[in-house]
């Protein structure tokens, strides 16, 4: 059963190297529990499972690289111009710049979806109190993004 189970986890991962790992261990844990196996005739779905829980297993022993908001925003112009996403940096950054009153409307509006109203409620402000921030964050935000400004 290992080549269906290698294939299996192949699948999973994207990566031969990976995978044979996760077979390994998942054969591993398989034979620690063996006597939990009451039906032998469901062995085959019985190890695939467990070659999936040792997938996810995986990734949950995987830590991201946390990076804090003054390091991301120090990125070198040399980066930046190099990018094929050079401006959308360029538009994170802006939006980065800008003061909290304007920030937070727009992007609970533009990334979070949120109608006026209801960033007037979370916000504690009055519609028109929104619609001025909004307005204003987008002209603050136009001036940075087409006075040709980079990342510092």
């Amino acid at each position: 059963m290992r080549p269906d189970l290698l294939r299996f986890a192949q699948w999973l991962a994207r990566d031969r190297s990976i995978a044979e790992d996760i077979v390994q261990e998942a054969l591993l844990r398989a034979w620690r529990s063996r006597d939990a196996l009451k039906d032998p005739a469901a062995a085959r779905a019985w190890l695939l499972t467990i070659v999936r829980r040792e997938h996810a297993r995986l990734y949950e022993r995987k830590r991201l690289e946390l990076v804090s908001l003054d390091d991301a925003l120090e990125i070198s112009d040399k980066a930046a111009a190099a990018s094929a996403d050079a401006e959308l940096l360029t538009l994170r950054v802006g939006i980065m710049r800008l003061p909290i009153e304007y920030r937070e409307p727009l992007v609970l509006q533009v990334l979070g979806g949120f109608s006026t109203g209801e960033i007037a409620r979370e916000l504690g402000l009055t519609n028109t109190a929104v619609l001025t921030r909004l307005f204003r964050a987008r002209s603050k935000l136009r001036g940075l993004c087409t006075a040709g400004e980079r990342p510092a």
